[in-house]
């Protein structure tokens, strides 16, 4: 698989002042390719943990 596979992809971020850095970061390695997308602002479980990223792809 490949990230053309992706599907949906949900990002909790633990602070919402790194939403423009993680929106630049993911234009970086999706390209045009645009999975459903979540952003949640969370109460991280680890202090030291920017994000947790979970996806969902499909084989073609």
């Amino acid at each position: 698989m490949s990230l053309a596979n992706l599907a949906k992809v949900t990002i909790f971020l633990s602070d919402r002042r790194h939403a423009v850095e993680n929106r630049e970061i993911r234009k970086s390695v999706l390209g045009e390719h645009t999975p459903a997308l979540t952003v949640i602002i969370a109460d991280i479980f680890d202090e030291k943990w920017l994000l947790e990223i979970e996806a969902i792809a499909v084989a073609g």
